[in-house]
């Protein structure tokens, strides 16, 4: 049996990149632990990656997501709602980071991001963040290319290169 493929160096960048990139519309609204938050997350995914660290066990994980959860209804109030929901939903996109074993989850991340983008037009729906989510997409677009590369073929600008040129490819289905 073979082992399970690693997430390369370059995507796992792309995926920081994006998650950076995703949440900045999202920060006026939240917590500032949740930055923190994020940024243990991402030190923790890096130190795994330089195989420095090891992946958070079962009792971590679900420590971290009990917190996740305890916090969002120290800061909402509640559990119900689309504010609640919506920081629940950031919290686990963040702790999602420390259980990316695979491509294949590195691929749900890039996703979760997708949804992320869509979630911030709940709260604004001005042109400037309409023009900045389309650089999220491109972002998580390049990050889903850089996925795929190998190895020998890691061009993050040829990433994000490809993205755009997927990105203008839809322009004329969305247009329809």
């Amino acid at each position: 049996m073979t082992a399970p493929a690693l997430i390369p160096r370059n995507a796992l960048a792309w995926l920081l990149t994006a998650q950076v990139v995703v949440l900045i519309p999202q920060l006026p609204r939240l917590p500032l632990w949740v930055s923190v938050l994020w940024i243990v997350c991402a030190v923790w995914r890096v130190q795994i990656q330089r195989m420095r660290w090891t992946y958070p066990g079962t009792l971590i994980k679900t420590l971290a997501m009990l917190l996740a959860i305890a916090g969002v209804f120290a800061a909402q109030g509640t559990l119900l709602g689309l504010d609640a929901a919506v920081m629940l939903l950031l919290l686990l996109f963040m702790l999602k980071l420390l259980e990316m074993r695979t491509p294949r989850d590195a691929l749900v991340v890039i996703y979760l991001g997708f949804f992320i983008v869509a979630t911030a037009f709940l709260f604004d729906q001005s042109i400037l963040l309409a023009l900045y989510q389309c650089f999220s997409v491109l972002v998580l677009v390049a990050g889903l290319v850089g996925l795929q590369q190998t190895p020998g073929r890691n061009d993050p600008a040829r990433a994000l290169r490809t993205g755009g040129v997927l990105l203008l490819q839809a322009v004329p289905l969305m247009l329809v």
